[in-house]
Parts: C-alpha cells; sequence; structure tokens
C-alpha cells in the first residue's frame, strides 16, 4: 500500500466517525490556537512598545534625567532630582536645538456637575498626542500658544468625557482639576501603548506642561526632551549639553543622557515579554498533551473495533508494516487536522485582540511551525502503541473476534 492508499484509507476510516473525529481534534486545537496566539500577542505588544523607543521622533529626541532618577540609592551630598527654569534655558542656548519640552504625569480628582471621577493627568508640550500616541476625535488639541500663554485648557479621554457628561458633549465646558478650573477644548480616543484602555477605558487628562506646573507647583520635573535638527552630532550635543547642566548644579553627576537607560528599558522588555510568551506558552502546550492522550485512547478503541478488519486484510497478504503504517497515518492525520485549524483560529483570535487593543499582530513563522510541528510528533508519539498493537495482532485471533 503506497502513501496515497493509506492517506485515502485513513481519511476513510475518520469519515466514517465524524463526531468522534472531530472531539478528538478539540484537545490539539486549543492547544495549537493558544500557542498561536499568546506567541502572536507577546510578539505584537513587545513591537508596540519598542517602536515608541525607536521612533523616528525618539531618534531625534536627547532625553536628560536626573542621576538619581535613572540610579537611585542613599542620598548623596548636594543630589539633584528636578529641572528648573534655568536649566531649560541653558539647554535652549546651544546651536542644534530645535525645542526643549518636559512631560508630567500624576493623579488627581476631576469633578463635574457634582461628578468626581480620579484620573490620571497627563501634561507636555503640543505635540503630547505623538508622544503619548492617542487621537483627537472631536474639539482640537492644545497649541504651542496655549503652551506659552499658560491657558488653563485640557482634553479628557472618551471614558472620563462620558463618567461625567454622560452623552453631552463636553467642548467649551468646565472642570475642576485639583480644585483649579479647566476649559475643556478636546476628546481624546485612549492610548495605543495601554493594553487595557480599549477593553476597559481609560480616565486620563491631558493639558499643557506649564499649566499643570502653575497648578501643582509641587510636582518634581524629573525629564527633559531635547528636540535636536537632524544633521546634528546627538552624542556630542548631549554631551556638552549635560556637561553644562552639571557646572550649573555645582555636581558633575547631578545629570545623565537616558539613551543608555533607554538602551536598556527596551532590552528588558524584550526578556520580560519573551519569558513571559514562553512560561504562558509551555502552559498552553499541556493541552496539546492532553489532546495528545486523547488521541491515543480513541486510537485503542479503534484498533479494537476494528479487529476483525485487521484479520481480514492480514489474510489478504497486508504486512504488519502496513498495517502499523496505516493506524500511524490516521493518528497523525488527526493531529494535523487539528493543528491547522488550531493556527487558523488562534491567528484569528490574535487578530481580535490586536482590534479590540489597538497592538498590531505579530504572528511568527516559528509559532506556526512549532504548533504544526508538535501536532505531528503527537500524532507519531500518541499513534505509536495502538498502531503498534495493531501490527503485532496474530490474523487467526482477529478473524475470530466478535
Amino acid at each position: 500500500m503506497n502513501v496515497l492508499e493509506m492517506t485515502r484509507s485513513a481519511a476513510s476510516s475518520l469519515a466514517a466517525n465524524k463526531l468522534r473525529s472531530v472531539l478528538t481534534m478539540l484537545g490539539i486545537l486549543i492547544g495549537v490556537a493558544a500557542i498561536i496566539a499568546i506567541a502572536a500577542i507577546g510578539r505584537g505588544g513587545q513591537a508596540a512598545i519598542v517602536s515608541v523607543i525607536e521612533s523616528s521622533q525618539a531618534q531625534q529626541t536627547i532625553q536628560i534625567l536626573p542621576t538619581e532618577v535613572v540610579s537611585p540609592g542613599l542620598p548623596q551630598p548636594g543630589q539633584v532630582l528636578s529641572f528648573d527654569a534655568e536649566d531649560f534655558a541653558i539647554a535652549r542656548s546651544f546651536p542644534g536645538v530645535d525645542s526643549v519640552y518636559y512631560t508630567l504625569t500624576g493623579q488627581g480628582g476631576v469633578q463635574y456637575g457634582g461628578k468626581s471621577v480620579t484620573a490620571t493627568l497627563d501634561a507636555g508640550p503640543s505635540d503630547l498626542d505623538q508622544l503619548a500616541r492617542f487621537a483627537v476625535v472631536s474639539g482640537r488639541m492644545f497649541s504651542s500658544t496655549d503652551v506659552l500663554a499658560h491657558r488653563p485648557v485640557a482634553l479628557l479621554s472618551q471614558s472620563l468625557a462620558h463618567k461625567l457628561f454622560g452623552n453631552t458633549s463636553p467642548l467649551g465646558q468646565v472642570v475642576d482639576v485639583g480644585n483649579h478650573p479647566l476649559e475643556v477644548i478636546g476628546v481624546t480616543a485612549s492610548t495605543q501603548l495601554n493594553l487595557f484602555a480599549g477593553l476597559f477605558g481609560s480616565d486620563a487628562v491631558y493639558l499643557p506642561a506649564s499649566t499643570c506646573h502653575d497648578l501643582f507647583p509641587w510636582w518634581n520635573i524629573t525629564e527633559m526632551d531635547v528636540q535636536i535638527s537632524p544633521d546634528v552630532n546627538k552624542a556630542e550635543l548631549s554631551r556638552r549639553i549635560v556637561t553644562a547642566l552639571n557646572i550649573h548644579a555645582h555636581n558633575a553627576g547631578a545629570f545623565e543622557d537616558a539613551s543608555g537607560f533607554l538602551a536598556g528599558v527596551e532590552q528588558m522588555i524584550g526578556k520580560i515579554t519573551g519569558i513571559l510568551t514562553l512560561i504562558i506558552g509551555a502552559v498552553a502546550g499541556i493541552a496539546l498533551l492532553v489532546g495528545g492522550v486523547g488521541v491515543m485512547n480513541i486510537m485503542l478503541v479503534s484498533v479494537t473495533e476494528r479487529t476483525s478488519e485487521i484479520g481480514i486484510r492480514m489474510s489478504l497478504g497486508a504486512t504488519r508494516r502496513a498495517i502499523l503504517l496505516q493506524f500511524l497515518t490516521e493518528s497523525v492525520m488527526i493531529t494535523v487536522m487539528g493543528g491547522a485549524a488550531g493556527t487558523l483560529i488562534g491567528y484569528a483570535g490574535a487578530w481580535v485582540v490586536a482590534v479590540v487593543t489597538k497592538l498590531p499582530v505579530a504572528v511568527s513563522g516559528w509559532a506556526v511551525l512549532l504548533g504544526l510541528g508538535f501536532s505531528v510528533l503527537v500524532g507519531l508519539v500518541c499513534g505509536l502503541y495502538p498502531a503498534n498493537k495493531a501490527a503485532r495482532m496474530n490474523p487467526i485471533d482477529a478473524l475470530r473476534y466478535e
């Protein structure tokens, strides 16, 4: 019996018991689908975070932090925990610097019409929507003029706007943020970097950094971002700015370029997501093993039910090798079909998660090959014992079996 004939015979045997064959595939299907989906979601989340760190805007930005923030430790004499107005003036004075800005993040209560919600407060320059990756869905983003004039304006996230105003437009209304009135000039969609924002919504207020600093002067400014011209030597300019800032602070180690810190963060993110994906994938692999046990059980039942058939085939000249390969083919066909269906369902599941959470789909080829390869391996290993049992039957005893 050649390979084509064995395949046709195996397909015919499986078709004779459609429901049982489908139920047997379920364990393999679920295991492979879980592996594909988990690997895709893990890689997609990692790619989304890394894309922000490696974005063109980030490549043209020098991020300077207090050394104490980058490498916290015991308090040192003359340590610096934040920037002041003179620090920003020093950075702006260097040729090749396009702009200097800072961002602030904290929490505060937002009130309107007797309703109060605790929300995240994000403050920054007029291009904060690009930095934080959110979209303005109604109204407008605050402008550079708003930042320079310290105007009391803000944007609300969709979830926060709905909690405070319901179905009424919040544009032009005044909300209290930390007991300070702010005019609502826009509504934003949830940030793309928050995995759960797309699922549950995130309550956030976005406002000019200057306005935020006026409202909360006790907040430390712990980050300076220097946007530079494309043709400038980034490393050299960074060294000069950091040196000038340290001289101003009378501390040679007060500030440092955070580029190395960000590279370390990127590596750490890659390692963490890789380890988590591997661990969760291994747990999902248990479903494949359980499915393999199910395949072995069903194949043993099939061998018992078809004992007379096996005796007839042997009496007609079928060799033990042909009988073994016949049942082994059926076992592998079940697991491969389950693995193929699981791959499609896993990809579909990853796509649904990507649509809901705004993360990119990143189905890797190695995950697909691993899932399908493991399916074949499970079929071979778990089908070998039932196939060997069928091949070792005595033809006379098999013919007498009722």
